[in-house]
């Protein structure tokens, strides 16, 4: 790509950073982004910008990437852009922030409040799953967008790089119901582009290709308030910390979970919402009953958990306080209605002696 023409409407000398950007619009802004703006920014008094392949290795990212950044500062109104004949870019122009309509800034409620510690801290070890009501409300039921709407979203430089991924990625050629579900993750779920890359990716590694997974997938992102790929990963990482502990507990150490225990370990911590220190348990009653490290054994008995509603470790308690009482009941029960048994002792036929007349007869010799 040939050089960009840069223009800018405040003074030189300096890179002078407008306070609205900082307030509105960078805490926000994923954070290459910002970095790629501000270079642009410094680069303005030049009037001309390096290539973007050498813009590119001067800031150790891809023109994709710098293509994203500009098409999202054009998206927040503060780039304007120009087009050559061939429908590339030719040159960027600054808007002035203080030009365009007031932002509430994101986060300025939090940070005036008192401790910031404890309102960092996740009140739940795990996110919460899928069907729970609270964050289900979150997520703006789908509809389907206007034909207008689709047209100007395809006629999105971004839009048609990311089906074009989409296609490299699912290894097909996208359906009418694929690009749909893809345009509604980034219409009405507000996921960025770069977000809905790597849920693909996400879920094709995993090999599924469906688009009703990756939707399931996105949806629960979504509800989960995921909204960043470095959120994603974190998710994801907290996860494989959870599989691989699990596993350690049972004694399996050395390799990756296996799809169907995935699914087994997903069901305990999202379906059924059991926490880690009762999962952990259920695995060490599981290789001190069995000595082995049985994933369906320990499934079994996180079951018969979910069924009597144990939530915690004092539900465990009490509940393995009834069943000693009600074995000890049965037991004591069996006892009684069993047959008393003669003593072995005592199983041959008794003599009847009459020791007052063995003495006489002893004498009377």
């Amino acid at each position: 790509m040939d050089s960009l023409r840069l223009q800018i409407q405040w003074g030189f000398g300096v890179t002078l950073v407008p306070n609205r950007f900082l307030d509105d619009y960078m805490l926000k802004a994923n954070g290459e982004f910002v970095k790629i703006y501000l270079y642009l920014l410094r680069s303005a008094p030049d009037g001309v910008l390096p290539s973007l392949s050498l813009l590119a290795d001067q800031l150790n990212c891809t023109e994709r990437d710098i293509l994203r950044a500009i098409r999202y500062w054009e998206k927040e109104g503060l780039l304007a852009l120009d087009f050559d004949d061939r429908q590339k870019i030719s040159g960027i122009a600054f808007t002035s922030p203080d030009a365009l309509p007031a932002k509430e800034p994101p986060f300025k409620e939090p940070l005036q409040k008192e401790p910031l510690l404890e309102d960092s801290v996740p009140k739940e070890p795990f996110p919460k799953a899928p069907a729970q009501a609270e964050t289900a409300a979150s997520v703006p039921p789908e509809e389907a967008l206007s034909a207008d709407r689709i047209r100007q979203l395809k006629e999105d430089e971004e839009i048609v790089q990311l089906l074009y991924i989409a296609e490299q990625y699912l290894a097909r050629p996208l359906t009418v119901t694929d690009t749909n579900k893809i345009l509604y993750f980034y219409e009405k779920l507000s996921f960025s582009a770069e977000l809905i890359e790597y849920l693909i990716e996400n879920c094709v590694s995993k090999n599924h290709r469906s688009i009703r997974y990756i939707e399931k997938v996105a949806l629960s992102w979504a509800e989960q308030g995921i909204d960043s790929v470095a959120a994603a990963k974190e998710t994801a990482n907290q996860y494989n910390k959870t599989y691989f502990t699990v596993l350690r507990a049972l004694g399996i150490q050395n390799r990756n979970p296996v799809k169907g225990e995935t699914e087994i370990i997903d069901r305990w911590v999202h379906q059924w919402g059991f926490s880690m220190e009762l999962i952990l348990e259920a695995c060490r009653r599981t290789v001190l009953q069995t000595g082995a490290a049985s994933l369906p054994y320990a499934d079994k008995i996180l079951a018969d958990w979910h069924a009597a509603q144990v939530g915690c470790l004092a539900d465990l308690n009490a509940l393995d306080a009834r069943h000693r009482a009600k074995t000890a009941a049965k037991k004591d029960a069996a006892a009684q209605s069993a047959p008393q048994k003669p003593n072995r002792f005592n199983d041959y036929p008794h003599r009847d002696y009459d020791y007052n007349q063995i003495k006489k007869s002893m004498f009377q010799q």
